[in-house]
């Protein structure tokens, strides 16, 4: 037994900080890096493209499905699973010996399931399955295994039933106030807990899946809580916003509505804010007719601003005066332009004297040195 497990188990991790601990998408991008040959980065940009595509949060389950079948990863059916993890390696090893790649999951929650990359390893005698992760394993029970196979095709030992049941949707009926814009950034129009996603694209105007990238980058794709304030402060702070505490009246914060009505005598004009309601929800507060307004899904105006974060509007830079033209060289004929005298032509020319018959008729002898200097061209 001992043998089996030095065989079935490598210590890995894949996680850009060394010793750092996983959990779901942690875990599921150091699956992607591990079967796969990427790195973090690459793995996280493409869990981050299959969020954007369906509008659901990097840690979602339907985010991570999706990644996984765009790098050709099929979901087995139940009866495949709920094998213990040192069971279904003997298997793999058994039954396997084109390479395929698997990934399994401890748990079907969205919210706490470990994915664990089973790696094809190659030796003289042929190919064994062996777990390659920061921690050992072996004796935990799948509830989920999808298998990629070398051909990129199908081959489902237990093909996953899928389901008919059409998801339920949500509709909003939040109207605008004064206070109020109604918006959802998000691109498939989902109700769901991104509003940190949906505030930071409303107040750097762009796209809902670059406000997801531009949170994972904020600390260098090591944060995989990509909605913690942490890391929303981090993004932020990127971004040239500056930080402010709530604003109080007598001794509580003001509330949204409250806010956006003195926003005037605190900010200028034009100033773009990411806006804290509490500890558990954010929104953009932006400009509508000269009017600030919270851009959200639903009605948070009666909620108390605990924190903000502003960038102020981008002062026009002067353009620079165009250089006036210069004289260059001189030769005779050449119109040139005198501050006093006006407009003359070079009639003569030597390396030490200049003869300029002006439009007055006036000749003058200057020296060609002084006209460069001095003159312009006409």
């Amino acid at each position: 037994m001992a043998e089996f497990k030095d065989a079935a188990y490598r210590s890995v991790n894949h996680h850009p900080i060394a010793g750092s601990r996983l959990d779901t998408v942690g875990s599921v991008l150091h699956s992607v890096c591990a079967a796969e040959g990427c790195t973090w980065k690459e793995a996280y940009e493409s869990l981050i493209r299959a969020s954007g595509e369906i509008g659901m949060m990097p840690a979602s389950q339907q985010s991570i499905r999706k990644m996984l079948s765009g790098y050709g990863y099929y979901l087995q059916g139940a009866a495949f699973a709920r094998h213990r993890l040192g069971t279904l390696i003997l298997k793999c090893s058994h039954d396997f010996h084109n390479g395929e790649r698997v990934i399994v999951n401890l748990s079907k929650s969205a919210a706490y399931g470990t994915y664990l990359p089973i790696i094809p390893v190659k030796t003289d005698i042929g190919i064994f399955y062996q777990l390659q992760y920061p921690e050992d394993m072996l004796y935990y029970r799948c509830e989920e295994v999808w298998i990629a196979w070398e051909d990129g095709q199908d081959h489902s030992i237990v093909p996953r039933r899928k389901s008919t049941r059409k998801a339920a949707v949500r509709e909003n009926r939040t109207q605008d106030n004064d206070a109020l814009h109604v918006y959802n950034e998000n691109p498939n129009d989902n109700l769901i807990g991104d509003c940190a996603v949906r505030a930071l694209a409303g107040v750097l105007e762009i796209s809902w899946e670059e406000a997801v990238r531009r949170l994972a980058a904020a600390q260098d794709y090591t944060a995989t809580v990509i909605n913690m304030k942490q890391n929303i402060d981090a993004a932020l702070e990127k971004e040239g916003f500056q930080e402010f505490d709530g604003i109080k009246r007598g001794k509580r914060f003001m509330t949204g509505r409250e806010f956006c009505e003195h926003i005037h005598d605190m900010f200028q004009a034009g100033t773009r804010l990411y806006a804290y309601f509490g500890h558990t929800h954010a929104a953009a507060i932006l400009v509508f007719d000269n009017d600030y307004k919270i851009v959200d899904t639903w009605d948070s105006t009666n909620c108390r601003i605990t924190s903000c974060w502003a960038k102020y509007p981008e002062r026009p830079t002067r353009r620079p005066k165009p250089e006036a033209d210069k004289l260059t060289e001189l030769a005779v004929g050449m119109q040139i332009r005198h501050q006093v005298y006006g407009t003359g032509e070079i009639i003569a020319l030597t390396d030490t004297v200049a003869d300029v018959r002006f439009q007055n008729q006036t000749e003058k002898k200057l020296a060609p040195a002084w006209i460069l200097a001095n003159c312009k061209p006409v």
